[in-house]
């Protein structure tokens, strides 16, 4: 696993496991302070305010059944639910909240 991350130039920063890793790990490279609440609270409002700006180009991943959006992003913020239609738009919706690219990788095998 070193020489993956020496490879790709990034570090593996271990984040709570209570259902909302994924913000915990961007709140984490927002802020450098492992875990601070205010950089956590920033995230999570401004991923509301990304969604409820511009819910339309998120839409269009998200069928009829599935509910609407803006109370499944709610339900993953608020209610830790992520295994949902909109678990997997949260990182796009975050990336384009905070302008930065994210990119999320896998470890399989001992590698990414």
């Amino acid at each position: 696993m070193d020489d993956v991350t020496k490879s790709l130039n990034v570090t593996l920063a271990y984040t709570l496991a209570d259902g909302r890793c994924f913000l915990h790990a961007v709140a984490l490279q927002l802020n450098e302070t492992p875990n601070t609440m205010q950089a956590y609270e920033f995230l999570m409002k401004a991923i509301e305010t990304e969604n409820t700006t511009n819910k339309n180009p998120y839409r269009n991943f998200i069928d009829e059944n599935s509910g609407r959006l803006d109370l499944l992003v709610h339900k993953y913020l608020h209610n830790k639910i992520f295994d949902h239609a909109a678990g997997d738009l949260i990182p796009q919706i975050t990336s384009n909240a905070i302008g930065r690219p994210i990119h999320i990788y896998s470890e399989r095998d001992g590698g990414i």
